[in-house]
């Protein structure tokens, strides 16, 4: 049982000597005391467990039995902690990771890679998901952080850590063919007027652009699962596009994108580093955000 476990490690630590006095003074404890330690063992169990005589003391073949288990019983339990001071040392361990595909191109896949190359013996396992469905994955204790846009709900907010990595700045596209919406300030009635190319509302960036310009509604001709599609839909000018504007960098640069300056821009946003208030982070992933937020100091 496990109230016996500090007689089963003394009787483990006896085993190793041939007399009591010997081991009572290998153990720092009299051998009145070990003594007794032995007999309350033996009364647990209902067994004798040791023969004394003259010349010290033998095990008992019930005692030779309960040894036998106990040293492989106490050599799984060294075996665990080893290999806990091991994932703790990240000589190995699981990192389970949740992120958009924006927040992995544009923040996360610098860190992990770091992160590997300094501890390549962590497994990483990366949950590609936009926010809302990532937050479930967080809340369900299936990743152990993740890297998310907001804007985030304010239960999420009481529940959560978060911790601000990167600033963004959410903008509006168009190809040449749009030429109308470029070289003034264009207005709401303006710009929903022309065709537009959005993500799909189960996304948080569509939940902050619908946020940004209510009460007024901002009708998607055509809604999209990634940013990679909305700007090939842009350079075809099927319409005009609003992404966060480090997809579109080199678009803007070679020509082939232009940016609709708003008469009301978009303010900008934050990636956020999020995890449970409630859970400790397992050794990886503590080691990790460390890491990270210390590079942020």
């Amino acid at each position: 049982m496990i109230q016996n476990i500090e007689l089963y490690a003394i009787f483990v630590e006896l085993s190793r000597y041939s007399s009591l006095s010997t081991a009572a003074k290998a153990m720092h404890i009299s051998q009145p005391a070990l003594s007794g330690k032995v007999a309350e063992l033996e009364r647990s169990l209902g067994v004798k467990l040791i023969f004394r005589s003259n010349r010290g003391f033998s095990l008992t073949g019930e005692g030779e039995a309960l040894l036998d288990h106990l040293r492989r019983g106490f050599s799984q339990i060294e075996a665990g902690e080893n290999q806990l001071r091991e994932i703790a040392g990240l000589g190995s361990g699981l990192m389970r990771i949740g992120a958009s595909d924006m927040t992995l191109r544009f923040f996360l896949l610098d860190h992990l890679e770091r992160f590997r190359r300094e501890h390549p013996l962590v497994k990483l396992a990366v949950t590609n998901a936009p926010t809302p469905q990532t937050l479930a994955a967080l809340r369900a204790g299936m990743i152990d952080f993740c890297v998310i846009s907001e804007p985030i709900e304010a239960a999420d907010r009481r529940e959560l850590e978060l911790i601000p990595v990167r600033e963004i700045q959410d903008i509006f596209v168009c190809s040449e063919r749009f030429g109308s919406l470029l070289g003034h300030e264009v207005g709401f009635e303006e710009l929903s007027a022309e065709p537009l190319v959005l993500l799909g509302q189960e996304t948080s960036t569509r939940r902050y652009i619908d946020g940004f310009f209510a009460p007024d509604q901002l009708c998607a001709d055509i809604e999209l699962a990634t940013s990679d599609l909305l700007l090939e839909f842009a350079r075809r000018g099927i319409g005009a596009a609003c992404i966060v504007e480090d997809f579109a960098r080199e678009d803007l640069a070679a020509g082939r994108l232009f940016r609709i300056r708003l008469k009301r821009e978009l303010p900008p946003r934050h990636f956020l580093l999020a995890y449970s208030k409630k859970l400790p982070l397992p050794s990886a992933a503590g080691r990790f955000v460390r890491e990270l937020c210390r590079g942020r100091e």
